[in-house]
């Protein structure tokens, strides 16, 4: 490894020594046509159809074909920036009045012989060609479509900083043909899928691409050098487009659903007997508002076919975080951004997500996977003078779960009141995007009875300002976000926010916190500062990032957690020229410190981060950090803070060249710490594999093992008077994911997905918790002797009182799986077949055995749904 990393933590838990040897990034560029800059800005110009509209084939034998001009002169940005490409390219753009017409020929004499991989959509994979378009010309986001060799679509939208969003489907036509010589591509895209400007003559920004796969080249017709401004300030331009139509969009996406669910029975519980069948429909919609916002519609939308997220145990105090896979949500989610580092104000899971209520006193209950979503509304566009606009509404529906007692007596409640979601983000650029102004504000409304909101918030906003600002050619930059939350309800539903995970306002220990009991809403502020060189071989910023003890916004957003500020400071050594081995080198430096908002030291950490390219087609990741003077005021759950030991820890990921049939990936971890013995390890390896053009399977398996001196077991005694109940824990846990990929065409593949999971975790050593933040680690906790109680849970002695705490022992098994059979039968319309299977199990057997447990698992009877999905797309 070109990168060699030294440390060891001091006593009394400072850290001394982080040193780094970055020997390959003296190593001499390889060639010297390397680049910083291009020399000028290419400019293609178009021609308007004179005849008849090519036949899309892929042949590039229509008369159309004959007009206007080839571009070619394309030069290489990776792995040898502004060298010639080892094969050619040239492209051809031609319009009229209701599409664009783009020929891409690629000269490779090789091609023949080698495998035309077939993917699904938005699937990278194999040689590839694109072209994208900055229609808005604003410099900032644009529309890229790609196809593969094997005749795969990729579209999405290319921002600034080089991110794409890849959910955005718009629907156009794309054919590619073979021939001695090498492959051609050939496109029609309709100027209705496209946004721009009312003007007379239309300035685009323009940018056309080529990626050969044995030999990891990317090639450009107007090159973007790898050390960027921003990737979409650096396109060419295309002209020639005059007199072109107002873009009227107005489509419409209406969809039916056969469902058939059959759950697990269940002995005793009258909600799990046989199965049912639901038909449902509905319908989403597109309309254009001029030629610079799109409304998008949707009533009752279906998920049945979104992949499951994956199974886990969380022994934290802080929410699993879960990406949004919805269709409907995650098309334009960049117009809605405002994170505070991993933090967000508006998190789309939060829409449709599990009900937060459940039947008290009830020996069964049915209660519904999801809150229904009745209407969903956004608005998303941008204007030729660089604002850009993202409104999004939803209604979800009032959901009850079924109960049922001991005695049989059924009745119904209420689960989840009612509820109104509301976000704006708003934005504008200044000085061709030098200077960016914008602001967001978020509102969640439930709507019910007294009863019903006892104990959720019946409103919750939030609001703030951003700016960014960039200077010397966008080298440096300053921004700065912030956030201000205002949470009102009951006293009740107030005062269980204040003593929740996020917010902890019951710590005794803690001077700047209390509970206010009559309180009818929770106040508070968030926000982010940095400056910064963001360009060049090396790079720093410094800044801070603070959460309020009263902040919230998780009614529409994830907030892990409150109560803090965090000084940073980072300096990076970027280089993209190749040297004799590697392709890129990444390097990063990290120091924080973190506080309360009471004053006192909860964490400082040193990390350091290596990101690296290899000339091989390989890559690495990895992540050395050491983390001192640990405070965790949390562990406790509302208990005092408590000092815990330092720790080191190291990531790794690698995987091998990707351009092969079989590709090893690697996800690896570890943690330790010195002072007692705890430590944490995980190893992911996985194995990918293609066989042929039409087929490839991936098998990931990972391994965990955490073994923790300290870890939280329970809490026991009277308000006032709480014993808080430490153990030592041994926990291991089992993973595996399964996932099959044939495409018989372009339009027509099955998917089958399978995750089986399974943990289990044993305490001993029980201690109870007597100063929690003395220096000596001896000295905060008292041992005593747990006896096993035939109640269950234990029973412990301690200053000649006895008490008693549940067994936090665990064991758990589940299986996750899917198989998909999709068809895009036509442009935009969609057939979907689904069958999804879920099985778990809890049940304590013994010792953890990877095998055991598995069989276990596999011998559980499954939830099964079957559905099949229409959807049929039409444009006005």
């Amino acid at each position: 490894m070109p990168l060699l990393f030294l440390f060891r933590p001091a006593r009394g838990g400072a850290v001394f020594a982080t040193a780094l040897v970055l020997l390959a990034s003296a190593l001499p560029p390889a060639r010297a046509e390397d680049v910083s800059e291009p020399a000028a800005r290419r400019v293609y110009v178009t021609a308007r159809l004179a005849g008849a509209a090519p036949v899309i084939d892929g042949v590039l034998d229509d008369a159309c074909w004959t007009e206007g001009e080839w571009a070619g002169d394309y030069r290489q940005r990776e792995p040898f920036q502004g060298a010639a490409p080892t094969h050619p390219t040239r492209i051809k753009i031609l319009h009229d009045s209701r599409n664009l017409y783009v020929a891409i020929r690629a000269t490779d004499p090789g091609i023949a012989r080698q495998p035309k991989l077939l993917g699904e959509r938005d699937e990278f994979s194999g040689d590839m060609v694109g072209v994208a378009f900055d229609s808005y010309f604003n410099r900032r986001t644009a529309f890229e479509f790609d196809v593969t060799s094997g005749g795969s679509k990729i579209d999405l939208v290319l921002r600034n900083d080089g991110t794409t969003d890849v959910n955005w489907n718009p629907v156009w036509d794309v054919k590619v043909s073979t021939d001695a010589e090498g492959w051609s591509a050939e496109y029609r895209i309709p100027l209705s899928q496209l946004r721009y400007a009312r003007a007379p003559e239309q300035v685009w920004g323009l940018h056309a691409w080529r990626w050969i796969r044995r030999r990891q080249e990317e090639s450009n017709w107007h090159l973007i050098p790898m050390d960027n401004t921003g990737v979409v300030r650096a396109f060419g331009e295309l002209r020639g487009l005059a007199d072109l139509p107002p873009s009227r969009r107005i489509e419409l996406l209406p969809y039916s659903v056969v469902k058939y669910e059959s759950p697990a029975p269940e002995p005793g519980n009258p909600f799990r007997r046989g199965g049912a069948t639901t038909l449902s429909a509905g319908l989403d919609a597109k309309i254009g508002l001029g030629s610079d916002f799109t409304v998008d519609l949707t009533v009752n939308p279906d998920f049945g076919q979104v992949e499951a997220d994956p199974s886990e145990i969380n022994l934290s105090t802080v929410e699993t975080f879960f990406a949004e896979k919805r269709p409907f949500f995650v098309e334009g989610q960049s117009l809605f951004d405002y994170a505070l580092d991993d933090d967000l104000p508006f998190y789309s899971r939060r829409l449709g997500a599990a009900p937060s209520l459940q039947p008290v006193g009830a020996a069964f209950a049915d209660l519904p996977q999801s809150t229904r979503i009745l209407t969903a509304e956004k608005i998303t566009g941008r204007t030729p003078g660089g604002f850009s606009l993202g409104l999004l509404h939803g209604l979800t529906d009032e959901m009850d779960a079924k109960a049922c007692d001991a005695d049989g007596h059924e009745w119904r409640e209420t689960a989840e009141p009612m509820t109104h979601y509301f976000v704006a983000r708003v934005q504008n650029d200044f000085d061709r995007g030098d200077t960016i102004v914008g602001g967001i504000v978020t509102g969640t409304r439930r709507i019910g009875p007294e009863d019903e909101l006892a104990t959720l918030p019946r409103q919750a906003l939030a609001g703030g300002v951003d700016v960014q600002h960039y200077w010397g050619d966008r080298t440096y930059y300053f921004e700065a976000r912030t956030l201000f939350t205002r949470v009102t309800g009951s006293a009740e539903a107030i005062a269980a926010l204040q003593t929740d995970a996020v917010h902890n306002y019951q710590r005794a220990d803690a001077g700047h916190l209390a509970v206010e009991p009559a309180a009818r809403e929770l106040t508070g502020d968030a926000g982010r500062v940095r400056i910064g060189k963001g360009h060049g071989r090396w790079r720093y910023f410094g800044g801070a990032t603070w959460r309020s003890p009263g902040v919230d916004f998780n009614d529409l957003g994830y907030l892990a957690v409150a109560d803090y500020v965090t000084k940073l400071a980072q300096v990076q050594y970027y280089d993209a020229a190749p040297g004799r081995f590697l392709r890129r080198r990444d390097v990063r430096l990290r120091v924080t410190d973190t506080q309360d908002c009471g004053g006192d030291t909860t964490e400082r950490e040193l990390e350091l981060v290596s990101e690296l390219a290899g000339l091989g087609n390989w890559y690495g990741w990895s992540e050395v950090g050491v983390d001192t003077a640990r405070l965790d005021p949390r562990v406790l759950r509302g208990g005092p803070a408590l000092r815990l030991p330092d720790r080191i820890r190291g990531d790794v990921y690698a995987e091998s060249d990707n351009s092969r049939a079989t590709q090893l990936k690697l996800d690896a971890g570890l943690y330790r710490e010195p002072d007692t013995g705890s430590r944490y390890w995980r190893l992911g390896p996985t194995l990918a594999h293609r066989f042929g053009d039409r087929l490839k399977a991936s098998a990931k398996v990972t391994c965990e093992d955490n073994r923790q001196d300290l870890q939280y077991a329970g809490a026991t005694g009277p308000a006032g008077a709480t014993r808080y109940v430490m153990g030592r824990m041994h926990q291991r846990s089992l993973a595996s994911e399964l996932r099959v990929q044939a495409n018989f065409s372009p339009t027509l593949s099955l998917t089958y997905f399978g995750g089986p999971f399974a943990s289990t975790g044993r305490f001993d050593d029980f201690k109870l918790v007597a100063r929690p933040r003395a220096g000596r680690l001896g000295e905060r906790f008292t041992a005593f002797d747990a006896v096993p109680s035939s109640s269950g849970g234990y029973t412990g002695t301690t200053g000649g009182e006895t008490f008693r705490f549940d067994d936090p022992d665990f064991s758990w098994r589940e299986l996750k799986s899917n198989l998909v059979l999709k068809w895009e039968f036509r442009p935009g319309s969609t057939f979907h077949a689904v069958w999804s299977q879920h099985r778990a199990d809890g049940a304590d057997i013994g010792d953890f055995s990877g095998f055991d447990e598995y069989r276990r698992l596999l011998s559980a009877h499954p939830d099964n749904t079957f559905l099949v999905k229409v959807s049929y797309w039409f444009s006005i």
